[in-house]
């Protein structure tokens, strides 16, 4: 951000260093990365016929990304700044992707029974193939565009919630500081990769936009998958646990989501935006408290 062009790191605090490992930061990434894994582990339903046979590319998607935040918490912890920030801005890529592959999916089953159906052609297959770019060069101007535009028309309702005003500059914020770190395009950008800097003061001030950044892709994400993927978040635990003990199952306990999904979007999407978390709990059958 332009801010950080020219930043002032300040005066070496000694102290600094106890407050940039114990920041909030550390904690997110641990509780998102286990959402992640935990969605890697409960959406095996999710098959492609590819060439190769059935694929659970969710599978893939969902255990990378829980990697990429796992190497971005190691990154902040040496101090290398400049690295983690970069590594955000493609977590922001990996959930604009998926969400736009997601809602590509979704059009492409919905001609299944068209009698000139022909799932060698489906663009998702061709991507995990290998043999097809989502949106392959030439197409659009921007890709970028083209993935949010997609998005929008999916659920308008859902993308003004998400990208109102407030939300739409953080988003602008984060993505063109995740660019200015990746291409160096303020010298500053090297200075952000030396460990030092977890004793100065300015370190704090990035770990609060390294939070917010992560909180806002992750709320993005969850609130698409809420919508696209619901069937990834329902809870097992119940029905197993109700069978094991030759109880009676309610008979809504296959809307209920997973503890961790209920606890997630409490502490999450709740606390980031009442009126997203609302519209969500609206549009899907999954029941975030029980």
């Amino acid at each position: 951000m332009q801010q950080y062009a020219n930043i002032n790191i300040g005066t070496e605090q000694p102290e600094n260093y106890r407050k940039f490992h114990n920041h909030i930061v550390f904690q997110t990434i641990d509780d998102i990365k286990e959402f992640y894994e935990f969605l890697s582990r409960n959406d095996s339903s999710t098959t492609l016929m590819v060439a190769r046979g059935l694929m659970n590319y969710n599978y893939e998607i969902y255990l990378s990304i829980s990697n990429t935040l796992d190497s971005i918490k190691q990154l902040l912890t040496l101090g290398r700044i400049n690295d983690a920030f970069s590594l955000i801005r493609k977590y922001n890529d990996a959930v604009i992707m998926h969400i736009y592959s997601l809602i590509i999916s979704e059009n492409e089953e919905k001609l299944f029974f068209d009698d000139d159906y022909c799932p060698y052609n489906n663009i998702v297959d061709k991507w995990v193939c290998g043999n097809k770019l989502l949106i392959e060069k030439g197409e659009h101007k921007n890709k970028d565009k083209a993935y949010l535009s997609e998005i929008m028309k999916r659920d308008k309702c859902l993308f003004n919630l998400i990208f109102n005003k407030k939300t739409n500059k953080d988003y602008g914020e984060s993505r063109g500081f995740g660019d200015d770190n990746l291409h160096y395009n303020y010298w500053n950008a090297f200075r952000l990769n030396n460990p030092k800097i977890i004793c100065y003061p300015i370190s704090l001030s990035l770990l609060v936009e390294a939070d917010k950044a992560i909180k806002l892709l992750f709320s993005i994400h969850f609130s698409y998958i809420t919508l696209l993927k619901p069937e990834s978040m329902v809870s097992y635990d119940y029905c197993n646990n109700a069978l094991d003990e030759d109880e009676s199952i309610n008979e809504d306990a296959k809307n209920y989501a997973a503890s961790i999904a209920c606890e997630i979007f409490e502490k999450y999407v709740m606390t980031y935006d009442v009126k997203l978390a609302e519209y969500l709990a609206n549009c899907t059958f999954l029941k975030f408290r029980y």
